[in-house]
């Protein structure tokens, strides 16, 4: 498994990442799920713009 995390690429990684939180955010209550979508804000605005190219999605897409 470690090998196989040592290929996966970055960009992917980081797309499942959010893909995940997306799906969590609109399981849980409103009230959660508002935090989430704050929380997850927060992060992709201190992100730099390089990073940012390699996350297609939004948690804040429905």
């Amino acid at each position: 498994m470690c090998d196989e995390l040592g290929e996966l690429d970055r960009g992917v990684a980081l797309a499942q990442l959010l893909e995940f939180l997306n799906g969590v955010a609109k399981k849980a209550n409103k009230r959660i799920a508002t935090m989430i979508k704050c929380q997850f804000s927060q992060w992709m605005n201190a992100l730099p713009n390089y990073i940012k190219v390699y996350l297609p999605i939004s948690i804040c897409e429905n």
